[in-house]
């Protein structure tokens, strides 16, 4: 039985996983959603309308992370980096993109008008099978309901600043690592953080304010090409054998990530201690500036999630990311010693046992 795979094209997450099948080479069929089939089928199967969703006859996966893990585990095309020390770096990339850098990418999406305006068109023509009457106000509708469900993770207004200064130095970052060496993050094959990063790149470069941003940046331009090109079946994109690319180089995105999402993820974990579901939390950030939003027991679970990765890696071998991440390495240990200067930290790193924190 063939898969299927239902997508929006206005979603980051259905791009990357997309962009993944066609990679390794999987048979599927790619189906777009629709009103009939966001209901009849995607939450009939999943309980939810979140796309995408993977499905083979009644068995059915809607986390784009949770899909990729069982399409690693099923087939045989490198998606990882050769070298066991750089696994646990390109997992922590490929959450950090997934969590993160797609709260930048919605930014301008849904408060740019010109932005809105073309996504909500899209999405539209998306769930009436492009009749044209009535889907550019179903889309409009379906966008105003999209932008209320993102206030909680951030996305509004005093948040801005924060966010897109986080996303021009994601971009320096990604450009001066792309502009040399692999043509991939890691490899000269693309891995799952590669993809990751394709979700939020890639749906950014479709709107309006994105191609214009990006225009300035011609490394991420090629790579995002690249990507885009996975998605053929057969890639249309041959994957090169060379030299994997030294951790060291990929030192100032994994500081992004070190000094935006992971002090979110302290803030949150702390306001869930502190006052449970819906607390308002406070992030301060690598460049002074604070990003405030809802606590959730999700991004509890993300912390728990990484934490028991990092503890396990430990478990396996005596450092993280080999001799050129040691500065990495130090970075992240330092970060998660922050737990344990409260009470509700120390309780949770004391689950960890390879951490040495308890």
């Amino acid at each position: 039985m063939t898969w299927e795979l239902y997508i929006s094209q206005a979603s980051p997450y259905s791009i990357k996983i997309a962009a993944l099948m066609g990679y390794m080479g999987i048979d599927h069929e790619v189906k777009i959603q629709n009103l009939w089939t966001r209901f009849s089928v995607i939450k009939k199967l999943t309980g939810k309308t979140m796309v995408p969703i993977l499905r083979r006859g009644q068995w059915a996966m809607n986390d784009s992370t949770e899909i990729a893990r069982h399409l690693i585990e099923e087939s045989p095309v490198p998606t990882l980096p050769r070298a066991r020390e750089a696994e646990l770096l390109c997992w922590l990339l490929e959450d950090f993109a997934d969590e993160w850098v797609v709260r930048w990418q919605m930014v301008t999406r849904w408060g740019v008008d010109r932005d809105r305006r073309a996504v909500s068109e899209l999405i539209g023509r998306e769930l009436t099978g492009a009749v044209p009457v009535g889907s550019r106000a179903l889309g409009e509708r379906v966008g105003q309901v999209i932008q209320k469900s993102l206030r909680p993770y951030g996305l509004r207004q005093e948040n801005d600043a924060a966010l897109l200064a986080s996303r021009e130095r994601t971009l320096q970052a990604l450009e001066a690592i792309l502009s040399g060496g692999p043509a991939y993050l890691f490899e000269g094959y693309p891995t799952v953080a590669d993809f990751a990063f394709f979700g939020p790149l890639g749906q950014f470069r479709r709107d309006p304010t994105g191609r214009e941003c990006l225009e300035g940046y011609p490394a991420i331009q090629g790579y995002l090409d690249r990507m885009e090109a996975m998605a053929a079946r057969p890639p249309e994109v041959a994957v090169v054998d060379c030299e994997s690319r030294p951790i060291e180089e990929l030192h100032p995105l994994f500081a992004e990530v070190m000094g935006t999402y992971w002090p979110s993820l302290i803030a949150n974990f702390e306001a869930q201690e502190a006052g449970g579901r819906g607390r308002e939390a406070v992030a301060p950030l690598i460049d002074g500036q604070s990003f405030r939003f809802r606590s959730s027991r999700y991004l509890v679970e993300r912390l728990q999630e990484i934490l028991g990765a990092v503890d396990e890696a430990y478990g396996k071998r005596d450092h993280l990311f080999g001799e050129f991440g040691l500065r990495m390495e130090h970075g992240l240990v330092h970060r998660i010693a922050d737990l344990s200067e409260t009470e509700s930290g120390r309780r949770l790193l004391s689950e960890y046992r390879h951490l040495g924190l308890h």
